[in-house]
């Protein structure tokens, strides 16, 4: 889809004829890599990898290819550094930064981080765990879902012996669109009795993409009152999409005949939208380097990412005179009863601040859990005495 709207977009001029050719991720991190390695010399660019643990390579191999890549994955901060990786961009803001300024708004500054056992969310978990530390922030936990029958409950057990967390991050699929295991994890806090506000719980993979949340009731809750009493621990943050949700888009691609699959919106992952604005913001880039005279090599189109703005999937995408996103993120809460969720606090990632959107987030037992230390957010103060 995005391909074929950019080979029909005026605006653009990209000198060539943009084409695709996907390239299957094994599970295994090595295995995948070996698979990206025999793409070297075929494509001109990358968009990806999915899995955040070969990025850094990743990253490296397309420096010596003079092949840029382009990436909402990829968690590696020292990524950013454009001195010492110039052919690498982000097509979505940086999640830990994300996660770091919602956590800075609500002085939630003790972390735990649980992974689902597939390669892709462990890697995502130990990255996620290194950038918070580089922020500064105590991450006590950092463990996959136990294995065996009781894996479930012996892995809240050990969540249990460590003090101090406020905020628990979920590095699996989001249970809003088909993921089995966080359903489990979460009945099984609420059966423990750990769903009563001690914790949040925080969803990472639905910072990757626009939820759609607006009009829109999510059917998981519906026959299922343990998960939905378990959600009313959880705040999910995810991309806002502005006038026209994920679901939006995709009926009118398919209206206007564009989507040919058989498919319902509500059959289709979000991080569709995501992937296509990837591809869309890389021909943006190559079309900005060609206006201004440079050669189509990895860095200089890496490099000219800044100040882009235009229509995205579902929302308008833009970057600042650094090529950063500018995208808001919304706050989404149920009030662990009904099937909706509704949106608290927008994230407005040009000024780095956090707006309440007047609808108070509605806590189990209704307190929240105690703030930290505002020293753990502050750069140039060490934190003592715990």
């Amino acid at each position: 889809l995005a391909v074929g709207r950019i080979s029909r977009d005026p605006s653009l001029d990209l000198g060539h004829r943009l084409d695709y050719v996907i390239l299957q991720e094994e599970c295994e991190t090595p295995r995948a890599l070996v698979r990206f390695v025999d793409f070297g010399k075929l494509s001109s660019a990358f968009i990806g990898p999915l899995n955040p643990g070969f990025c850094e390579v990743a990253t490296h191999l397309g420096e010596s290819w003079n092949k840029a890549i382009f990436s909402w994955m990829c968690i590696n901060y020292k990524l950013d550094s454009t001195i010492h990786h110039p052919a690498f961009a982000r097509t979505l803001p940086s999640p830990t930064q994300v996660l770091f300024t919602i956590m800075k708004y609500f002085k939630w500054a003790h972390v735990g981080i649980i992974a689902s056992n597939e390669d892709i969310w462990m890697y995502t978990a130990k990255e996620l765990a290194t950038a918070l530390r580089n922020h500064g922030l105590p991450v006590g936990i950092v463990i996959s879902v136990c294995k065996g029958e009781n894996g479930t409950e012996d892995t809240w057990n050990k969540i249990k012996e460590v003090n101090d967390i406020k905020i628990i991050l979920l590095c699996m699929h989001s249970v809003l669109i088909g993921g089995q295991e966080q359903a489990a994890l979460l009945t099984k806090a609420l059966e423990m009795g750990l769903a009563d506000g001690r914790y949040i719980f925080v969803p990472y993979d639905t910072l990757l993409y626009s939820l759609p949340y607006q009009n829109n009731s999510f059917s998981v809750f519906d026959n299922d009152s343990k998960l939905r009493e378990a959600y009313d621990a959880v705040l999910t943050i995810t991309l806002e999409s502005g006038e026209r949700t994920f679901y939006d888009a995709f009926r009118e691609a398919k209206e206007s005949g564009e989507i040919i699959r058989d498919l319902e919106a509500t059959q289709v992952s979000p991080l569709f939208g995501t992937i296509y604005d990837a591809i869309y913001f890389m021909a943006m880039a190559v079309d900005s380097a060609r206006r201004k005279g440079a050669r189509a090599s990895g860095a200089n189109i890496a490099e000219h990412t800044k100040n882009f703005s235009f229509p995205g999937f579902s929302h308008r995408v833009e970057t600042d005179s650094c090529g950063k996103g500018l995208n808001s993120y919304v706050v989404l809460d149920t009030d662990g009863h009904g099937n909706q969720l509704l949106p608290t606090h927008l994230l407005d990632m040009s000024s780095g601040s956090v707006l309440s959107l007047g609808q108070a987030i509605h806590f189990p037992n209704e307190v929240p859990p105690k703030p930290d230390s505002s020293c753990w957010f502050d750069p140039d103060v060490l934190c003592t005495e715990g």
